[in-house]
């Protein structure tokens, strides 16, 4: 797998196409807001006129950055992936070694990660280091408190 793809379910590509259609439909908003603090006189010492053009660089960014994003996104699915080992979209169930508690983790793309409810990226730290192993498999990942080592118990299908 490339690391320039950007996995996402059909939904999470359709909710950015959307986005992009918001963002760019806010140009002429925003353009005209520009305008408007122009006439307010002089542009060094005009609030309205930095904070309009500052929204239209944000504007503007996000836009590019979405644009550029798009062509990556790959489109996959959680009913179809294959549990033979830790792909995008699979859930995986491990062990913290040592501890005996079990987490259930579900690898998904980098738009669609979602930590609280333990959706994580592919390109995470957890994420990556899950993806590719096979159960009974053990990985270490560098965590804020140190060091936890899991073990992959179970690999499924989220339901």
């Amino acid at each position: 797998m490339s690391k320039d793809i950007i996995w996402a379910t059909l939904e999470g590509k359709k909710k950015l196409e959307a986005r992009l259609d918001e963002l760019v439909s806010r140009r002429a908003e925003i353009a005209a807001n520009i305008k408007a603090a122009r006439e307010y006189g002089d542009l060094r010492e005009n609030a309205e006129y930095a904070a309009a053009r500052e929204a239209q660089n944000n504007l503007e960014m996000e836009i590019n950055e979405i644009q550029a994003n798009l062509p990556k996104v790959k489109v996959f699915s959680y009913a179809k992936v294959e549990t033979d080992e830790v792909n995008v979209g699979t859930k995986v169930t491990v062990e913290i070694v040592g501890r005996k508690s079990k987490i259930d983790f579900v690898i998904t793309g980098v738009l669609e990660s979602d930590i609280e409810n333990n959706y994580v990226s592919d390109k995470s730290p957890i994420g990556s280091a899950l993806m590719g192993k096979k159960v009974g498999d053990e990985i270490e990942v560098k965590v804020p408190a140190g060091k936890l080592k899991y073990k992959i118990i179970k690999i499924g299908k989220v339901s």
